[in-house]
């Protein structure tokens, strides 16, 4: 019987090799059973295992499993997670202006908002993000929905209809100064108390976008549902620094094109849920919608709101999305 024997200097070369290694991103997000962004950021991870062979394997975690939103955006700076999903205001716990995307009645449609986010005006805001934060842009784009508020008792049509009442909006500066303009008394309530709270009259009303609106059935405990459309809210793709260049150049590809073709796909099935969701509320019957609110009288409240938000989010950064949001404006025209 013939022996083999294999050099003490081959067997160390053969245990140093890397390559062959698979590489396990984990990605915890907030969305649960029946969104189509969980099903979207399942799609991607599939589609990475594939197309790199095996080589990144991509684990979800979904349905704040690993945490909330802003708990998870803290993870993925630390390194404890690779890949998350957060809003924009989110992200804006670590770089402020990120809140600009969400200023109240700065967009005129989801085209102008999406091309400006993506381009060099926002480029200083995610370059802060990656050098001070570790984290890195897969998709600077993910379509949330247009926010409008819901009332229990009472349509609102112009900013005088909100006097007085007490409106739920997230523990954000630019939530809670807007609503104070537009003269409602801003009321921070954690997100998963929402329904509770409006249920039992804690807060007269709240806004977000169709989506929520319809899959938290924030309708079924409201009566008004006025098409105010005053916010964009705007996801993103994040990955921790470190774990994007632990990856070859050809899986970063990899991961980047597949995140590009889930956010592109997302918008344009969110958009359409959204409108099939507005009807459906529409034909419950339970809540009374307000299709055409006076939105200019509305806009027109915000300067009380930016003035004290622009200190927040630096006059450079604002006025650089605004001058681009008023050239893209010019050259459309």
């Amino acid at each position: 019987m013939r022996r083999l024997f294999i050099s003490a200097a081959v067997v160390a070369a053969l245990i140093a090799l890397p390559a062959w290694a698979a590489t396990t991103l984990r990605f915890g997000h907030a969305n649960g059973s029946g969104e189509i962004a969980a099903d979207l950021f399942q799609e991607f991870a599939d589609n990475v295992t594939k197309k790199t062979k095996g080589e990144v394997t991509v684990r979800v975690f979904p349905a704040e499993q690993l945490g909330k939103e802003a708990d998870l955006v803290q993870q993925v700076k630390s390194g404890a997670l690779d890949i998350s999903a957060p809003s924009m205001p989110t992200l804006s716990s670590l770089v402020p202006s990120f809140e600009i995307a969400s200023a109240p009645f700065l967009w005129n449609d989801w085209t102008e908002a999406e091309a400006v986010i993506r381009g060099p005006a926002f480029e200083p805001t995610f370059a802060e993000l990656a050098d001070k934060h570790n984290i890195v842009m897969l998709s600077k784009v993910w379509y949330w929905g247009w926010r409008n508020v819901t009332t229990a008792n009472k349509a609102v049509t112009k900013p005088e209809d909100l006097a007085g009442l007490k409106i739920r909006v997230p523990e954000s500066p630019v939530w809670v100064e807007m609503i104070r303009a537009m003269g409602a008394a801003p009321t921070p309530i954690p997100f998963g108390e929402v329904y509770t709270a409006l249920q039992q009259k804690t807060v007269d009303g709240q806004e977000n976008p169709i989506p929520t609106i319809y899959s938290r059935k924030f309708y079924e405990v409201q009566g008004h549902l006025s098409m105010t459309r005053h916010m964009l809210q705007n996801n993103t793709m994040i990955i921790n620094k470190a774990s994007f260049a632990k990856l070859t150049p050809d899986q970063q590809k990899i991961v980047l094109d597949e995140a590009a073709a889930a956010s592109a796909k997302n918008s344009k099935l969110q958009q359409e849920r959204e409108k099939s969701m507005l009807e459906d509320i529409r034909k419950t019957g339970k809540t009374a919608i307000v299709d055409n609110p006076d939105r200019a009288a509305f806009a027109a409240k915000m300067a009380p709101a930016l003035d004290k938000l622009e200190a927040r989010w630096g006059a450079a950064n604002l006025k650089r999305v605004r001058d681009t949001i008023a050239a893209n404006r010019g050259k459309a025209k």
